[in-house]
């Protein structure tokens, strides 16, 4: 790992005039070279695969409390398909007074550094624990901190008390937990400081959301809002650095919970005699969780069909112009992944050969159910929803659910993402994770034709007791909100979004996973009855 002089000499205004040309040729080097290959190796770089020619910083403030300071910067990046950028807060620690915090940036170290005889490490600061502690703080204050070219605002909601408790100051904070877009610190079992890395200009619907359920409708079974941080450009822009949520604790999310027990489920009938009967009530003890979670989506679609002055969620009727393009789209999403079925079948599976060609085949059929669905009669509202809804995105907890995560679906724009649709969409993303558990489960556990033949029509059993136990519940708790006209599986506007989503799966199988295409070629028969 290279070494490098301190944050203060990367910027030639810091700097005594017979330094700036050092300085201008360290920020090049770490521009062009430092931090492209340490951006390019995390898990949170959205352009997996391609080289970053310049990571520029855009924009920065060298954020001080005490005898520590952090550089805060937004990176932009040069040489990738499309303009992004990112937020990389850097944090500094000394090996002569530093130790912990040199040990604890080491497993997060951009690159090291020195100053005279001095040496360190420079790191991200979310591995930093006196630089988490130092954004809490500030959300609790309310703070704002210039930057060059906007500031940087923290703001606590109404629950930060109740949720971060007297002695947040004091609580242990745990290593950071990476995602696809994301950085989590736990803060003992108390606070999750969520930070943002690829930022989008907008309002970002996760703090929208969360700021809302948590201060308005106070809904109960997602994690509280208890702060945010923002960067506030001179003309406006906002964009989303970081979120303080309550921390939830766990026995893991819904999809891992469901796929082990369907997996425990089929491993016990893998050797059992084709034809002999299922024990009654086999899985009523799950069909009793789902019902609490069919219950706990209807809370969260009726708290968000809560009259209101706030035109970002006040409900609105479904008109026939919604459903209109909902069809429209519904139709186009069809061509385009048949159409890109057609020309992948290679790629396909020699075991989904026979569901890709069925498929292809009922190209007209399945037009024509679009068509069928399309004609449903436009009674109920369009609200916010959660947008991305599945059973990844809800987390199991003492026989019940927390709903997390509404970002919305990754591949839209945030104006996308904070439309308001009917709640059947919401559902209809549920019914297809109910497909790829019994599909994934069924493909993990069969070694031959034979256990297939003796297992496929149990996972499929299993698939539509889950779905009319998630759905006569969900009925149950919502019908009297008039949120709907219909639920009725493969029918009306609820059919039209379960096959737009099977549709989706199937262009984003072909294209990432073509090992998996066959599971929403199978959603896709089943939704048209084959």
């Amino acid at each position: 790992m290279n070494k490098l002089c301190p944050s203060t000499s990367l910027f030639r205004e810091r700097v005594v005039p017979w330094r700036i040309g050092m300085a201008e040729k360290t920020r090049a080097q770490f521009e062009t070279d430092t931090l492209p290959r340490y951006i390019e190796t995390q898990r949170w770089y959205a352009a997996k695969g391609t080289a970053i020619e310049r990571a520029r910083i855009a924009e920065q403030v060298l954020w001080q409390e005490g005898k520590v300071s952090w550089l805060v910067a937004l990176v932009e990046l040069d040489g990738v398909d499309e303009h992004t950028s990112y937020f990389l807060p850097l944090a500094m620690a000394w090996e002569e007074r530093d130790d912990e915090r040199v040990k604890n940036l080491s497993t997060a170290a951009v690159v090291k550094i020195r100053q005279q005889a001095n040496v360190g490490v420079m790191g991200d600061a979310f591995a930093d624990e006196l630089f988490c502690r130092a954004v809490v703080a500030a959300m609790a204050a309310g703070r704002e901190i210039p930057m060059s070219q906007g500031k940087l605002q923290f703001r606590p909601t109404a629950a930060f008390a109740e949720i971060a408790g007297p002695d947040f100051a004091l609580l242990p904070v745990e290593r950071p937990r990476g995602s696809s877009s994301n950085t989590v610190v736990d803060m003992r079992e108390r606070l999750m400081l969520k930070g943002y890395r690829r930022l989008r200009a907008g309002t970002n619907p996760e703090l929208e959301m969360g700021r809302y359920l948590t201060e308005v409708a106070h809904y109960a079974n997602c994690a509280p809002l208890a702060g945010s941080l923002e960067y506030i450009a001179n003309d406006g822009q906002t964009r989303l650095l970081a979120m303080l949520q309550a921390y939830v604790a766990n026995q893991g999310d819904g999809w891992n919970y469901s796929l082990e027990y369907m997996r425990r489920h089929l491993e016990q009938y893998r050797t059992t005699p084709a034809g002999d009967a299922l024990p009654v009530n086999a899985h009523e003890a799950y069909l009793i969780l789902i019902r609490v979670l069919a219950v706990r989506t209807a809370e969260l679609h009726r708290a968000l069909a809560r009259p209101t002055t706030d035109a970002a969620f006040s409900p609105q009727a479904l008109t026939r112009t919604d459903i209109d393009t909902y069809r429209q789209r519904a139709l186009e999403d069809a061509r385009a992944a048949l159409d890109l079925l057609a020309a992948n079948l290679e790629a396909v599976p020699a075991a989904d050969v026979p569901r890709a060609n069925a498929v292809l085949a009922q190209r007209d059929q399945i037009m024509a159910r679009i068509e069928a669905c399309a004609k449903a009669v436009p009674k109920g509202v369009k609200i916010r929803i959660h947008g991305d809804y599945h059973l990844g995105q809800v987390l199991v907890t003492r026989n019940d659910f927390v709903i997390i995560d509404f970002e919305g679906e990754p591949g839209h724009s945030l104006e996308q993402r904070r439309a308001k649709h009917s709640p059947l969409r919401d559902i209809a993303g549920m019914m297809r994770s109910f497909g790829y558990v019994q599909q994934s489960a069924l493909r993990s556990v069969v070694h031959n034709e034979a256990e297939a033949a003796r297992l496929a029509p149990l996972a499929r059993a299993w698939e539509l007791e889950v779905r009319t136990a998630f759905l006569s519940a969900y009925d149950a708790a919502a019908r009297d909100a008039a949120l709907y006209e219909s639920l009725q599986p493969g029918n009306g506007i609820l059919g039209l979004f379960e096959l737009e989503k099977a549709l989706y799966e199937l262009r984003y199988e072909i294209g990432n996973r073509p090992a998996w295409v066959g599971i929403p070629l199978q959603g896709i028969l089943d939704w048209g009855g084959g």
